[in-house]
Order: C-alpha cells, then sequence, then structure tokens
C-alpha cells in the first residue's frame, strides 16, 4: 500500500521552497520520474532515499514521515546521567522499571 501523505508531504515541502520537481530530483541525486511517482502516490521510497530526499529539502526526516519526536524533559536525562553515573546500564534500567510495574499491578490486584 502507497503512503500518501508522505508523497503528499515531499511536494508541500518541495513548493514551500519554490523548487521544481527537476531541482529536488537533481538534488536528491533520484530521478525526475521517480520522484514524480512518490509524490503522485505511485510508489513508496526505501528508508535511503527519503534520507535523499529530506537532505536534498533540508528538512529532517520526522518531517517528511510525520513523525513527532519528542524531548526528555530534562528531569528524566538528569536522572539517567546519575543512573549511568553510578554504573547502570539500559538493561538495569529496564529491569528496574520491569520489577516496579510488577509490582505495581500486584499491588493493584490486592495483592502485598
Amino acid at each position: 500500500m502507497v503512503n500518501k501523505n508522505l508523497g503528499l508531504t515531499i511536494k508541500r515541502h518541495r513548493l514551500k521552497k519554490r523548487m521544481s520537481l527537476s531541482k529536488l530530483a537533481t538534488l536528491a541525486d533520484v530521478s525526475k520520474s521517480y520522484l514524480s511517482s512518490i509524490e503522485n502516490y505511485e510508489t513508496n521510497p526505501s528508508a535511503h532515499m527519503v534520507q535523499k530526499i529530506a537532505t536534498a529539502l533540508e528538512v529532517p526526516v520526522e518531517h517528511l514521515l510525520s513523525i513527532q519526536v519528542e524531548s526528555l524533559d530534562p528531569e528524566w536525562i538528569d536522572l539517567l546521567s546519575q543512573a549511568r553515573e553510578i554504573g547502570l546500564n539500559k538493561d538495569d534500567i529496564r529491569d528496574f522499571f520491569a520489577y516496579e510495574t510488577w509490582k505495581q499491578n500486584l499491588k493493584n490486584r490486592g495483592g502485598r
């Protein structure tokens, strides 16, 4: 199934920059017909092609894919930094959260 939002988003960014299809194709090092097929919902580009188009449009890939990237709360960043300083790694933190979740679930079910 072809992702219509991706083609529309690429076209919107291209037009916003007043860029022709030929110009974007040249900058992204893809054929004009291939780029046209993406914008006209005829094909889905590979991740590599999306990266090349995003670079040519000077926008983050997330903008083309409509992915919202949320930044971490500064307190979380500080907490994770402290955890690393005392020698904890991602698996240790993941295990801790799994244990705390299990403990909370047990408590909610009337366990101890």
